[in-house]
């Protein structure tokens, strides 16, 4: 595991803080009022078995879901309410499990829209609105691009349109697009599923260095190896509710959570 100055982090105020979030579908309970935080400029890990509420959770703390009830505070100013797209601006990124592409864009294309910030107004005018700001982008604009490219190792199909990418090249179009644009938090729901192996291994050098340069990570992952070689930290989320939390080694070697999520 990495070695981050987690006690210096720590005395920061919290990047995300949660408190008493609650969501309800149909009469299922989802969420029972989860309440924690994310420390500034490490990685967490949000881990759970299926069906434990960390898909609605990255959702709800990103703005694809609202909560029945709770607050959420994004660098201690309150955001519950606020649009994905307003949370974007204020530098919450996001990948999710099944990649999203522009097919009518080239790569490069698509990830130079992504330097220029949502408004309110929807998708249709948010693109409309890029798409201009495609023609007439600065130079600064096009070396971030292109560095973005050069990191998630894509700059070789820079002129290919997004339709043409396989499944793991999305992945890795869809972690571009959230570097284009300088952010405080990055939430990443499950990147490395799909991916090949020397992949993800380079990916996790990239979170690595993120974090080295303070970027914040919460992430969702399955693959305990993955886990206990990025986390800093581990928010163990069971029936809906933040059932342990801590250090990497200090959660997964709970015997309580050993059996909940791994088995005796």
């Amino acid at each position: 595991m990495r070695e981050v100055d987690i006690s210096r982090a720590s005395s920061a105020p919290p990047v995300l803080e949660v408190r008493g979030l609650r969501k309800r579908f149909k009469g299922n309970q989802v969420l029972r009022g989860v309440t924690g935080c994310v420390t500034r400029g490490a990685a967490t890990a949000l881990i759970g078995s299926n069906g434990a509420g960390k898909s609605t959770l990255l959702n709800i703390i990103s703005g694809l879901l609202s909560s029945d009830e709770g607050t959420i505070l994004l660098n201690g100013r309150d955001i519950t309410g606020r649009s994905g797209f307003s949370r974007a601006r204020d530098g919450m990124g996001r990948t999710f499990q099944h990649p999203r592409a522009f097919t009518s864009l080239t790569v490069r294309e698509a990830v130079l829209m992504a330097r220029t910030p949502p408004g309110d107004e929807g998708i249709g005018s948010n693109l409309a609105r890029a798409l201009g700001v495609l023609r007439k982008a600065p130079e600064l604009d096009r070396q971030r691009v292109q560095e973005c490219l050069e990191i998630c190792r894509l700059d070789h199909l820079s002129d290919v349109t997004a339709d043409r990418l396989s499944y793991g090249e999305r992945k890795l179009l869809m972690f571009a697009q959230v570097l284009a644009f300088d952010r405080d938090l990055i939430c990443l729901d499950e990147l490395c599923a799909g991916l090949e192996a020397n992949v993800v291994e380079y990916l996790m050098g990239v979170f690595s260095e993120l974090v080295r340069n303070g970027t914040t990570i919460l992430f969702v992952e399955h693959n305990l190896e993955l886990v206990r070689e990025l986390a800093d930290e581990i928010v163990f989320l069971h029936e809906g509710t933040i059932y342990r939390s801590g250090s990497a080694g200090s959660v997964l070697e709970d015997s309580e959570v050993i059996s909940l999520y791994l088995g005796e």
